[in-house]
């Protein structure tokens, strides 16, 4: 870490940040540079794209999944710069980010293209929800990534809509079969659910609680969610809908009277690995009056 102290401290840090700053502005420059040049350069047939290049790109993209640091570093440059839709990181970030990953199965390639520029290639395609552009150079001898930039893809709002719909049919099913374990499977490791005139329900194993203690009391007669919007922000979702059901209580004479409720609810999906979805935070409420 930099220590920002008196005296040279503070002449080191400035030239510390001077030399990041430029290391920034070139890459960012070969980004625009490399943008430019996919609009004039031809596209490399497969036949002319080395099969040692092609390997490399594997490897790194497996290194990438498998949260494997040490294979990451030896494909990529020590000047490497990545530029994130939401800001820059370095190699040395990078690396410390992919060491905190969880292995995982790398998702499949898109769109794949090669372009020679010069002694370097580009490389783009697609992989779940984002747009990559690598500069690949020769460096010490082997094929290296100079840079990358990765820009988000909104998903298709039709789509989405297609998926929330089809998750809500799945929700009410798993509720009127009283099947807790369906039920909280909808939610996210670290989701928050908060049901009105109760604590909040945080976390998977908290929300399976709640819902098995709620089915131990109620039964679900029939009910209708009504999506009315969704709003689209990146890998979230924001879903306002209104909401009718009718339970049934287990306790009391003959199970007691039924329960007719109304209301509306707020829900916060976010897109998962696979292009799944799952709902991260949610919170409703009746429409009934209640006690002030």
């Amino acid at each position: 870490m930099w220590d920002p102290v008196r005296g040279f401290g503070q002449t080191a840090l400035a030239l510390k940040l001077l030399s990041y700053r430029k290391a920034v502005m070139t890459s960012r420059s070969l980004l625009f540079a490399a943008a430019f040049l996919t609009l004039s350069v031809p596209h490399t047939g497969n036949a002319q794209v080395p099969a040692d290049l092609r390997a490399a790109t594997r490897a790194r993209n497996h290194a990438v999944a498998q949260a494997d640091a040490t294979t990451w570093d030896k494909l990529t440059t020590d000047s490497f710069i990545v530029v994130f839709p939401w800001g820059t990181m370095t190699k040395a970030q990078r690396s410390a980010q992919i060491k905190q990953q969880k292995p995982t199965t790398a998702p499949p390639v898109q769109h794949e293209q090669f372009q020679a520029v010069g002694t370097a290639f580009l490389h783009r395609y697609q992989i779940e929800n984002g747009s990559i552009l690598e500069v690949w150079v020769r460096d010490r001898g082997s094929w290296r990534v100079a840079t990358v930039q990765a820009t988000g893809l909104d998903p298709d709002s039709a789509a989405v809509h297609q998926a929330i719909t089809a998750a809500n049919a799945r929700f009410i099913e798993a509720f009127k079969r009283a099947d807790p374990a369906t039920l909280s499977a909808n939610y996210t490791d670290d989701a928050v659910l908060m049901p009105p005139n109760m604590p909040a329900w945080e976390g998977r194993a908290g929300i399976s609680q709640g819902f098995t203690s709620f089915l131990a009391q109620f039964s679900l007669v029939d009910a209708r969610l009504d999506t009315k919007d969704v709003i689209l922000s990146g890998d979230y979702a924001i879903e306002r809908g209104t909401y009718t059901w009718t339970l049934h209580p287990k306790t009391g004479t003959g199970g007691g009277a039924d329960i007719v409720d109304s209301g509306k609810y707020l829900t916060v999906w976010e897109r998962q690995e696979g292009g799944s979805w799952k709902i991260i935070r949610d919170i409703n409420n009746a429409d009934r009056p209640g006690a002030m």
